[in-house]
């Protein structure tokens, strides 16, 4: 945890196309006219009008405690939706972990084409339904599709960063 935005609340992914904010990067959208496609932060306020009446979008990167308030109650929300769905508890977090990366109706939309697909079930990620991509292939940051990311993120986060953390949750 030596890089100058690991654990920093003004991280921020700033693209034309959005705006990843914070700690958890929470992210708005835009079309290509530049209207809002999506807006987590609204989304957010919306169920949880208690826990995060004050987070906007214009305090988001000085209120690191309602950032991480917001992070864990999507990560929550995400891992409710998933966690009867995988084989086991870490299917599971890979389920919901691409879910919060890149959107709740993708991971369904792409377990069913898993279930639709030969040798392929979609109550596993790794090695099933993680290899049924429908994200955009074309590539937005570098050379990585919104496909090549999410897909990085899962193994990124629960196979090999995880385990440097294994201490703290032991």
């Amino acid at each position: 945890m030596t890089h100058s935005r690991c654990w920093d609340p003004t991280s921020r992914l700033k693209s034309a196309r959005e705006e990843g904010a914070g700690f958890f990067q929470l992210t708005r959208a835009y079309t290509a006219s530049g209207t809002i496609r999506f807006d987590v932060i609204s989304e957010l306020r919306t169920k949880y009008t208690t826990q995060l009446y004050e987070l906007n979008w214009n305090n988001v990167y000085s209120r690191p405690d309602l950032q991480i308030r917001a992070g864990i109650l999507k990560s929550k929300e995400t891992y409710l939706l998933f966690k009867d769905i995988g084989s086991t508890e870490l299917e599971s977090f890979a389920f919901a972990d691409a879910a919060y990366n890149g959107g709740i109706g993708g991971v369904n939309n792409e377990r069913r084409a898993c279930k639709l697909s030969s040798n392929c079930d979609p109550s596993r990620w790794f090695g099933n339904t993680e290899h049924v991509c429908l994200k955009s292939k074309v590539a937005l940051y570098g050379n990585r599709s919104a496909c090549d990311i999410n897909r990085h993120h899962v193994r990124d986060v629960l196979l090999i960063r995880s385990e440097k953390y294994r201490k703290y949750f032991n």
